[in-house]
């Protein structure tokens, strides 16, 4: 049976689904082995492809990555240790007749909540992951916006802060992933809580922790929350400010504190978008980690059906 595998690499663990159609079949995941700049984790996912096939026919592979990607081709990642990988011919090398596509990871869920998400009933829309660190992507009119260098939606490094007071891993200060991510709300946080009364004093401090504090009246947890909704909502004003999209979709872990972000979330940016975006829709991703994988088969099957038209 012809078969997608749909592959989205991230820094701890390298997610692969496998897929008949637009069904997910099979998932499993495999450690992501950063050990020499990297340079053992495609053929890690090529084993594991291999392992998997069962005698069904491969007609595509899409790999989702940490990083943007040049020309659908070209991979930088940090996160990886990869600088300039042509992840593209590295594939077709390996597997010379299947389609390929390479995507940015949050491009890559962008495009699994289109297809199956929480972004089915919208054609153009902000979607945006809240984890770690903060990543985004655009579509319009049900097509994906990649950019000239593969960076658009970027949307964690939007600056929102201007006393340069904390250095993202971009090399720039005040990137708003350094406020409104799992992360960035948990340095807010032990920045608030020294010398003031709060439950954070007494237990480990980590973004989900400060939701639940805050859900219960926290004052200090409260107020960290206030302050990554303020960051937050200024990036998304001056993004919907510029695209106009019918819907933001926001996805991550920082996600499942639910309607009580969402809907503070949705508050403050009415308050600060142009008046002609408000109203702008905001819903929760559905896909969870499984996006990723939803997105990059779905690209490649787009793919393979532009080629029968031609």
């Amino acid at each position: 049976m012809d078969c997608v595998f749909g592959i989205d690499i991230g820094g701890t663990d390298v997610k692969i689904g496998k897929f008949y159609e637009n069904e997910l079949v099979y998932k499993t995941t495999i450690k992501t082995n950063r050990e020499d700049d990297g340079r053992h984790i495609l053929n890690d996912i090529f084993k594991k492809i291999d392992e998997l096939l069962e005698g069904d026919n491969l007609i595509g592979i899409g790999i989702g990555v940490p990083g943007p990607v040049l020309n659908n081709s070209i991979v930088s990642s940090k996160n990886l240790g990869w600088d300039e990988v042509d992840v593209l011919n590295i594939v077709k090398e390996k597997y010379p007749n299947v389609e390929v596509v390479i995507l940015n990871d949050a491009n890559a869920a962008a495009v699994g909540e289109m297809a199956k998400g929480g972004a089915v009933d919208y054609h153009s829309f902000l979607f945006i992951t809240l984890g770690t660190g903060i990543g985004g992507g655009i579509i319009v009119d049900d097509e994906l916006i990649e950019g000239d260098t593969g960076s658009a939606g970027e949307i964690g490094h939007i600056r929102v802060g201007f006393n340069n007071e904390r250095l993202c891993k971009c090399g720039l200060y005040d990137c708003v992933e350094q406020y409104s991510s799992a992360t960035g709300i948990v340095k807010t946080a032990n920045n608030l809580r020294i010398g003031r009364e709060t439950k954070l004093n007494e237990i480990e401090v980590t973004s989900k922790n400060i939701f639940d504090l805050a859900k219960i009246g926290d004052e200090v947890a409260l107020e960290a929350v206030n302050n990554f909704i303020e960051k937050l909502a200024t990036a998304l004003a001056a993004v919907t400010n510029t695209v106009n999209p019918e819907a933001i979709v926001v996805g991550g872990g920082v996600s499942k504190a639910g309607d009580f972000l969402i809907k503070r979330l949705e508050k403050r940016f009415n308050e600060l978008c142009f008046f002609s975006v408000r109203g702008t829709k905001f819903a929760l991703a559905k896909l969870g980690n499984d996006a990723g994988m939803y997105g990059t088969n779905y690209m490649v099957r787009k793919k393979l059906n532009e080629h029968k038209k031609v």
